[in-house]
């Protein structure tokens, strides 16, 4: 227990001391208060404004930040994963557990710590069209889309060695089934089509049938991609 809190101390001050961490924090926040500035003024309806700005900002920026976050956090500490568990000094699931609570953690609570107050202030100043159900169903869709990106990105960390690569596997993995998804009419299925469905999402029009299967789908996505992880690097040649 002392070497998983050691662990998950230590990466979650490497996170916030992070300048990936700082640049991406930076360019939420300020369109943010932009976008909040404008709509306030000029009326904008308060369900396309934080549609537009989770379709415009927060996912493509987000989705990078994340990407790289989590397919860096196996392969860009081989050596020293490899000296500590050779070491015994940490077990290879303390390691993992460590660095899955840490990740995808922080990807929730930097998305809930940006997400919660422009959705507040959005409602308040903006033209009155969203509902507070719908307002709640679609930041929790694009949450669980979130951390199911983390997750991903943390299996094809273990998986493949180079971290750019692992980057580009996890975005084009995400991008790509997402469209083909949409084209099949697989929409709860699809990252794409969630986020263009929030709009209507946001004022109350989507059955909650559709937000359920989208949570259940992703949650699951996730818990696949996190046991893939687990039993990848519990088996791998470090």
């Amino acid at each position: 227990m002392q070497a998983f809190l050691a662990i998950l101390h230590y990466d979650l001050a490497q996170l916030t001391h992070s300048w990936l961490v700082r640049i991406w924090v930076v360019l939420l926040v300020v369109p943010a208060f932009f976008l909040v500035a404008v709509a306030a003024n000029e009326k904008e309806l308060a369900s396309e404004t934080m549609a537009a700005y989770i379709a415009a900002v927060l996912a493509p920026l987000s989705g990078l930040a994340v990407a790289i976050l989590s397919a860096a956090a196996i392969s860009g500490e081989s050596g020293i994963v490899a000296d500590s568990i050779l070491s015994r000094s940490v077990t290879r699931t303390e390691y993992m557990a460590a660095k899955i609570i840490s990740r995808l953690g922080f990807t929730a609570a930097i998305y809930v710590a940006v997400t919660v107050p422009f959705a507040y202030l959005v409602t308040r100043y903006a033209a009155p069209d969203a509902t507070l159900g719908g307002v709640i169903a679609g930041l929790m869709m694009v949450g669980v889309l979130l951390v199911f990106l983390a997750a991903l990105g943390i299996t094809m960390s273990t998986l493949i060695s180079n971290v750019l690569v692992a980057v580009l596997t996890v975005l084009v993995t995400v991008v790509v089934s997402g469209a083909a998804l949409q084209f099949l009419g697989l929409n709860w299925m699809s990252t794409t089509a969630v986020i263009d469905g929030l709009p209507e999402t946001f004022r109350g029009e989507t059955a909650t049938f559709d937000h359920i299967r989208v949570m259940l789908m992703f949650s699951m996505l996730t818990a696949a991609s996190l046991g893939t992880a687990v039993f990848v690097f519990r088996r791998k040649d470090l």
